[in-house]
């Protein structure tokens, strides 16, 4: 045998082991196999023949992990002290369960503040809407009625004339009472029917007159009405006193008559304490008492009732923020799932946005890969069927459907991940690191419940070309 016929034969015996162990680990083609085991020299020639062309097939496979369908690691949005832990890692939770529970004391007097205020501002918009009630009325009218009252009493006094005519009242009062008492006397007699005949002449002449005016307003402060008030007041005083002076007085009468002399005397005290002043403060006090009452009466404006009804809108909201404090004391589960981390206890602080517990739905399972090269998931569509193997469950295979493909591919400058993919001739190592690569997720047809989080897997894309 001559030095290169042995030189030969070592060669390929060594290319056939490397063959035969590739092809045994996945990572050699078929048709390259095939290609290499082909009788390369004719017999008798030296020349080599010519290498037949086949286009074959390649396996994609892709190192996965098994993950839940959905997880989310919680973490408060404050600040605080825990008062209470609820759950324990390992427990089950339903939506919306209290996992965690802050200290809240100062939350609770800003909720019963904010309470207070609703309370006392839709009070005082209810007031309003209310109007006033009868008793108020009632009295603003008395008080009206009272100034009124007071004004027509000073307005009196001051009445030009008046002051006489109540001296004359009174001595007239006086006279009469001097009558009653003295006795009869027959010129006094003769003079008292005199007296009446001209007191009738005057009230006579005092009505006519009265009668032309009586349409007028205020006729009752004209002087023709005072002239026939004096005149009626001289006709029965005269007609009176001649009565008394033809019967003689009786003692009624004439305590009476004592008593007319009082309130005459009275009258004109007051008729004489009377000022301008104080008719101009007791008009005043009219108006005032008038403008009362029919303020009370038209209600609140529209104005007033709009900004009561801003003043409860604000309270309203303000209380809405103070339950919003203590909401953000209390962590609650947003799905039903496992607590999967808690890394906190009672009494320890909590920095807000810092996770404290991971919850997780284990109910369902989801492949995701850790990577596939921009050649291999080109080929790769969702929907595609596939085949999952364990490293830690040997005697479970599942097949999936790939759900979803990240749109978005990333450099990967990562260490190689042994047997991520084979592809052909190409080492493992040069394949995965400096690649643009892809996260894939593929669905399980079946749920597995022997599954772990983060357990190792293999997908088995099937053959591509």
């Amino acid at each position: 045998m001559t030095r290169q016929m042995a030189i030969l034969l070592i060669a390929v015996a060594i290319f056939a082991g490397v063959a035969y162990g590739g092809y045994q680990l996945g990572f050699w083609r078929e048709d390259f196999l095939a290609l290499a085991a082909a009788p390369r020299f004719g017999s008798g020639a030296d020349q080599p023949a010519a290498r037949p062309v086949v286009v074959g097939a390649q396996r994609v496979r892709a190192e996965a992990r098994v993950v839940p369908v959905r997880s989310v690691e919680l973490s408060m949005p404050i600040e605080g002290v825990v008062q209470t832990v609820f759950v324990r890692e390992g427990e089950h939770v339903v939506a919306g369960q209290l996992l965690l529970k802050l200290k809240d004391t100062r939350q609770r007097v800003l909720v019963a503040q904010a309470q207070a205020a609703l309370n006392r501002a839709r009070a005082a918009l209810s007031l309003l809407e209310a109007g006033p009630r009868p008793e108020e009325v009632a009295q603003l009218e008395a008080a009206l009625a009272a100034a009124e009252a007071n004004y027509t009493r000073l307005a009196e006094g001051v009445t030009p004339g008046a002051i006489a005519a109540a001296e004359a009242e009174l001595a007239q009062a006086q006279a009469d009472y001097r009558l009653l008492t003295a006795g009869a006397d027959p010129q006094a007699l003769i003079e008292a029917n005199a007296n009446l005949e001209l007191a009738q002449a005057q009230l006579s002449q005092a009505s006519a007159a009265y009668n032309k005016v009586r349409g007028a307003p205020d006729v009752g402060m004209s002087a023709e009405a005072l002239a026939l008030q004096e005149a009626t007041a001289r006709y029965n005083a005269a007609k009176a006193r001649v009565e008394l002076l033809q019967g003689g007085a009786r003692p009624e009468v004439a305590a009476s008559a004592a008593a007319a002399v009082r309130v005459a005397q009275a009258k004109l005290d007051t008729l004489k304490q009377a000022q301008p002043g104080e008719l101009a403060e007791a008009a005043a006090q009219v108006e005032q008492a008038r403008a009362a009452l029919e303020l009370v009466k038209a209600g609140a404006r529209t104005e007033e009732l709009t900004v009561a009804q801003g003043d409860v809108d604000i309270a309203i909201a303000q209380l809405q923020d103070a339950l919003v404090g203590i909401a953000e004391t209390e962590l609650r589960a947003p799905f039903d799932g496992v607590i999967t981390a808690l890394d906190i206890d009672q009494g320890e602080a909590v920095t807000p946005d810092l996770p404290v517990l991971q919850l997780a739905d284990l109910s369902a399972w989801r492949i995701e890969t850790l990577d596939l090269s921009e050649i291999d998931v080109a080929t790769i569509h969702p929907g595609d069927t596939v085949d999952i193997t364990f490293d830690a469950l040997p005697a479970l295979t599942l097949r999936g459907k790939v759900a979803h493909i990240r749109p978005v591919g990333e450099n990967s400058n990562a260490a190689p991940i042994s047997g991520a993919v084979s592809r052909g001739d190409t080492p493992l190592a040069e394949q995965v690191s400096g690649d643009i690569v892809y996260r894939v997720v593929i669905e399980p047809e079946t749920h597995a419940g022997q599954l772990l989080w983060n357990m190792t897997a293999l997908v088995d894309f099937g053959s591509r070309q």
